[in-house]
């Protein structure tokens, strides 16, 4: 997929969508009962929107890819809350990591018009910040938060890895 513009994020929004419903879904993890690890691709389509859309519509796109998932899950809002959440702090990312000479008009965000070292801090704060307030919410009070650290730290990673690997594929660098 080729482009920033409308058709290109409606067709990430849904492939993002089916994947992680139909197959990251049954994927998770753990140990002594509990599971640990999960795979959270969906804030994949909040790090690849365009870098110049503005606040309010990455918030509310944040929220519908959220949302969706909701309904797939049955988690009464907290993908959506996790989701919407990623796209409101997505602008201060932007800016902790922004260039020196700044962000070309057009750049893209998925490393093509940026260095990969870039793209890849970039999408780690997203998948950090996703599931930091994912799991918060999930447990919805801090006594949890060894429990909150912990799933946070085994998902991230391998989350990040899997987007890592599914941005290769639907932009390979020539």
């Amino acid at each position: 997929m080729r482009g920033n513009d409308a058709v290109s994020n409606v067709v990430r929004f849904i492939l993002l969508l089916f994947l992680q419903v139909f197959l990251f879904r049954q994927i998770s993890l753990g140990f002594g009962g509990r599971q640990q690890l999960f795979i959270f691709i969906t804030p994949l389509f909040i790090a690849l929107l365009p870098l110049r859309t503005p606040k309010p519509l990455v918030v509310i796109f944040s929220f519908f890819i959220g949302l969706g998932i909701d309904l797939f899950y049955d988690t009464l809002g907290v993908h959506a809350a996790a989701a919407t959440f990623t796209g409101y702090v997505r602008q201060f990312m932007l800016l902790v990591l922004a260039p020196k000479d700044g962000y070309k008009v057009k750049a893209s965000p998925d490393g093509k018009d940026l260095p990969q070292g870039w793209w890849l801090r970039y999408l780690g704060l997203v998948m950090v910040s996703y599931c930091l307030f994912y799991f918060s919410m999930e447990a919805f009070s801090p006594l949890f938060w060894k429990d909150i650290m912990l799933k946070t730290l085994f998902t991230s990673p391998v989350s990040w890895f899997f987007c890592v690997i599914i941005v290769t594929f639907l932009r390979p660098r020539v």
